[in-house]
């Protein structure tokens, strides 16, 4: 994305989104990240400075070298979070939501009218994949060291070459966002082992078919397992659902 380091025209019209507010630079990036973290707590400079190399955001250089952000890039991190958050866009459609907003082809630039990419065209990678954590973050929006935290914790797992399984995804996913909604990472674990006992029960109720170690058994035993898994899903849900209800009654 080219965008001019002080992203003004010579008539100091701004050349980047939002137009409407100030981009005069003033804010460090510990400062943008608190005015960020009450919406975004997981937020971190870390990610703050990997958008800025992918420029999605590009703050002005001092003389010294020293980032410094404005008002509008605040918001232009928003946006991004946002977008990772709510509709789990990848980095690289989110900059062409950007260059839309950039050049005044989505419309009124008002974001949330601007949904040019489905939900359903968002990529996944194919079951069986095994993925690096720098592509599990490039899919995300998570950085690389929220994944390593939450590995560290064991809500993902980690093969010994220190790759991902294709649901990593989803639960990196789904766990940051618990997470920006206020749940403690420790109570997210705490989701995992559940999930682990059940598969353990699955496994238990399919022993007499994996026992009998032929191709047939164990593809019959997969459907199986899939099956009881959406069932559990389905109950999980309604149970959690039920319960929240009668808690906040």
């Amino acid at each position: 994305m080219a965008q001019s380091e002080k992203k003004l025209h010579h008539d100091d019209t701004p050349v980047s989104w939002p137009f409407d507010v100030s981009h005069e630079p003033t804010l460090k990036i510990g400062e943008v990240r608190e005015i960020l973290s009450a919406e975004f707590p997981m937020l971190n400079v870390s990610k703050i400075r990997y958008y800025e190399t992918i420029e999605l955001v590009v703050p002005h250089r001092t003389a010294s070298n020293q980032r410094l952000f404005s008002r509008a890039d605040v918001a232009r991190l928003q946006f991004i979070l946002t977008e990772q958050r709510d509709r789990y866009l990848p980095l690289t459609q989110i900059g062409e939501l950007l260059d839309q907003l950039d050049s005044g082809r989505a419309g009124d630039g008002h974001p949330g009218r601007m949904r040019a990419v489905a939900h359903d065209d968002v990529p996944r990678p194919k079951p069986g994949t095994r993925l690096t954590k720098r592509e599990v973050a490039d899919l995300t929006g998570a950085t690389v060291e929220d994944i390593e935290e939450l590995a560290r914790l064991g809500v993902v797992e980690v093969d010994p070459r220190g790759r991902l399984t294709s649901h990593a995804v989803d639960i990196v996913r789904y766990a940051t966002m618990l997470i920006d909604a206020g749940v403690d990472i420790r109570q997210v674990r705490s989701v995992k082992n559940s999930a682990h006992n059940h598969a353990n029960m699955v496994r238990s109720v399919l022993a007499p078919q994996l026992a009998k170690q032929s191709p047939v058994a164990r593809e019959r035993a997969y459907a199986q397992g899939s099956e009881m898994s959406a069932l559990l899903v389905k109950l999980y849900q309604s149970l959690l659902v039920e319960n929240v209800e009668i808690e906040l009654d």
